[in-house]
């Protein structure tokens, strides 16, 4: 059996199905600069648990990347960012709250606070380490390369296979999609090529899909990425690793928008002696801190050991709440003391 084999907990699964025995209030949540796999997979169980009669609204702390907006369902979800109030009471009012992409509450900002005062049934879906304990029930799966194919696992095990249509198995596919970088990283898993034979079989288009993903940017996200990488990237030979910085600066100078930096952080490992990719990305309160490896070294103890991230063998990130600058120095610290070796 594969080590990436779950056998979902029955009495969890009944639980959960028993809960949803009655139309209910539901909302999807997902994490802050939602992802593919965040978006794919609020969007995907939405559509399911609509088709059985429940209310379900798909909530997002900040703006998603207009490339989604071809997602059924998408073009309705709430930014709490713009209607912070109205999200405020939505998840006061749910009687079912559903944290999917995400395992800790820090990781929907503002809406934190209310994430936990909210009386509602909370269910966490997602595949990164250490779960918060603050969740009735949880399906967290490390070793799972998507949030999305854990939703579509789950949407089998309760037998709500039949719910699936194209525009669901679009949202599904582009989760396992954009979380394995095109199926190139973390993405050995057997059940990731069972659940996407499913999916082609609904009639998804997987070509078209990933081509309106990844080939619909504006000039400005090219001319971007260009300048970055470009300009902002610094090789540090000794160590095998690329650092590449954004800051406000260059935001204004390209009329930057959500998620015209999506994948950035993968391109420095095409060159042979970069086996370490990090990308810097100044926020208003914090900087995000991107990382990508290839081979043996550990991107996710790099984010865990040094700044109490996490993610995935060769695909990981963390925040940092302190400026670029402050980061930058923090970060080329900890590669000199954890970097990849000569002889991977």
């Amino acid at each position: 059996m594969s080590k990436t084999t779950i056998t979902y907990n029955q009495i969890d699964l009944n639980r959960l199905k028993d809960k949803l025995s009655s139309p209910k209030k539901i909302v999807l949540l997902g994490h802050v600069s939602p992802d593919g796999d965040a978006i794919g997979s609020t969007l995907a169980l939405s559509s399911v648990l609509r088709k059985q009669g429940h209310t379900t609204k798909v909530l997002y702390p900040t703006p998603y990347p207009p490339s989604f907006d071809f997602l059924e369902g998408a073009s309705e979800a709430i930014i709490a960012k713009d209607r912070h109030d109205e999200a405020c009471s939505i998840l006061e009012d749910a009687d079912v709250i559903f944290l999917m992409d995400f395992n800790e509450p820090k990781r929907v900002e503002q809406l934190e606070r209310p994430l936990i005062d909210s009386k509602a049934f909370k269910v966490m879906i997602d595949h990164h380490l250490h779960p918060t304990g603050i969740v009735d029930i949880c399906f967290s799966y490390p070793q799972k390369a998507a949030t999305c194919l854990i939703t579509y696992e789950l949407i089998m095990a309760l037998g709500w296979e039949d719910f699936i249509d194209k525009k669901v198995a679009e949202c599904i596919y582009t989760g396992m999609m954009t979380d394995t970088g095109g199926f190139n990283y973390n993405s050995e898993d057997p059940g990731l090529y069972t659940a996407l034979s499913v999916l082609l079989e609904h009639g998804i288009e997987k070509d078209a899909i990933t081509s309106l993903i990844t080939r619909s940017f504006s000039i400005d996200k090219v001319k971007l990425n260009a300048y970055l990488l470009a300009n902002n990237l610094t090789f540090y030979p000794k160590f095998h690793t690329a650092i590449i910085t954004m800051g406000k600066k260059e935001k204004g100078m390209f009329d930057y928008q959500v998620g015209d930096t999506e994948g950035l952080v993968n391109e420095p490992l095409a060159a042979k002696d970069i086996r370490f990719s990090i990308f810097l990305h100044e926020q208003v309160k914090y900087t995000k801190i991107s990382l990508r490896s290839k081979g043996k070294f550990p991107a996710n103890e790099f984010a865990s050991k040094f700044f109490n991230g996490g993610g995935h063998h060769n695909a990981a990130g963390a925040e940092v709440f302190a400026p670029l600058k402050t980061v930058y120095d923090m970060v080329l610290e900890a590669v000199k003391l954890m970097h990849p070796e000569d002889d991977e």
